[in-house]
Order: C-alpha cells, then sequence, then structure tokens
C-alpha cells in the first residue's frame, strides 16, 4: 500500500508509537551530576576508543557500572547455596538472555529506522532537487513573460503609428488609394472593439 506521505509510510512499517511502549515504557529521564575532571576524561577516552559519541559513553558507563554492581552480587550469590541465592541467580540469568532478546530487537528496528530515514533523506533530496530545478524554470518562464510583454507593448505602439499614418485627413478626395481606405477601415473596426 503506497502512501501520499512518506513519513506515514515510514511509521506504517515501523510504528514508533510500538516501539516506544516497547522498549521505553517509562520514557526518558534527564539526570545532571557533578563528576571530577579525572573521571569526565576517562568517560571522554571511552567514547573517543568505542568510537560513540560522548553522551552515549557516559550511558555506556553508567550502564557498565550498574552491571558490574550486578556482577559483584551474583559472585556472592554463587557461593551461597541456599534456595533464595540459586532462585535470584537464575532470576538474573533470565534477565539477562531477556535483555539480549531486547537488544537484538532493538538494533534490528534501529537497523530498519536507519534504512527508512535514508530512503526519506533521499526523497528529500529529490524533492529539493526537483523544487530548484522548478524554480529555475519558474524564473525562466518570468523572464520570458517579461520579454513577451515588451513585445506587445511594441507592436501596440507600431500597430498605433501604422493606424495614425493610415488615417486620411477629412479633406482628402473620395478617389483616394485603396489601401489608405483599407487602413480606414481596419482602423474603425478596432476602435470599435
Amino acid at each position: 500500500m503506497q502512501s501520499d506521505n512518506l513519513l506515514e509510510e515510514i511509521n506504517d512499517s515501523i510504528p514508533a508509537s510500538d516501539f516506544e511502549a516497547e522498549y521505553y515504557p517509562g520514557g526518558m529521564v534527564k539526570a545532571t551530576m557533578t563528576i571530577t575532571a579525572e573521571l569526565a576524561d576517562r568517560v571522554r577516552r571511552l567514547a573517543q576508543s568505542a568510537g560513540w559519541p560522548e553522551a552515549d559513553a557516559y550511558v555506556a558507563a553508567l550502564a557498565s557500572g550498574i552491571g558490574a554492581f550486578e556482577e559483584a552480587r551474583v559472585r556472592e550469590l554463587q557461593d551461597d547455596e541456599s534456595q533464595a541465592a540459586k532462585d535470584e541467580i537464575d532470576l538474573l540469568i533470565k534477565q539477562v538472555r531477556q535483555m539480549e532478546v531486547e537488544y537484538a530487537v532493538m538494533k534490528y528496528r534501529t537497523w530498519n529506522y536507519l534504512q527508512a530515514y535514508q530512503s526519506a533523506a533521499l526523497s528529500r533530496g529529490a524533492l529539493e532537487n526537483r523544487a530548484s530545478g522548478l524554480e529555475g524554470v519558474v524564473s525562466r518562464l518570468r523572464a520570458e513573460t517579461q520579454a513577451l510583454h515588451e513585445e506587445i507593448s511594441r507592436l501596440r505602439a507600431a500597430v498605433q503609428e501604422v493606424e495614425a499614418q493610415a488615417v486620411l485627413p477629412a479633406d482628402q478626395p473620395a478617389d483616394a488609394p485603396a489601401a489608405a481606405t483599407v487602413w480606414q477601415r481596419i482602423s474603425r473596426r478596432r476602435k470599435e472593439r
């Protein structure tokens, strides 16, 4: 089904609202904190080494830190032989498995979004080129229209000059040349219109 609007077509194939509802049910939260210059430098180096934007490196560092705390907890639980510890380890393993699934799906959907974005960007570029071309055509047609108006004005002036020369004075004899009489008739017809 071809949609009139490219963005509607993209949203039909990859509904952003479903994606957000599934993976970001709580939305996003802006967090502000003060850190040491050394820690900020370490995050910048992480971003450079991974080829990430700095903001992504901050998120990765925070998530990695949380993961390290959870890993430490699992290591503590491994030494504990109680059923509660085993249940908690099983729960953590299920969570990791679920995160892997979600990550794979998010990565796939992000790829689809990227493809749709690139398609939209190409379509936009084509539309901009077409609009630019149409602007050129409009400019050319305006110039041609102006030239035609000037030519019409020149021709009207020429016709008026010919008509003025063709009108015979009232005292001209009746046996005047036939051409002069023809011009008189043409002149009268134009004035009657």
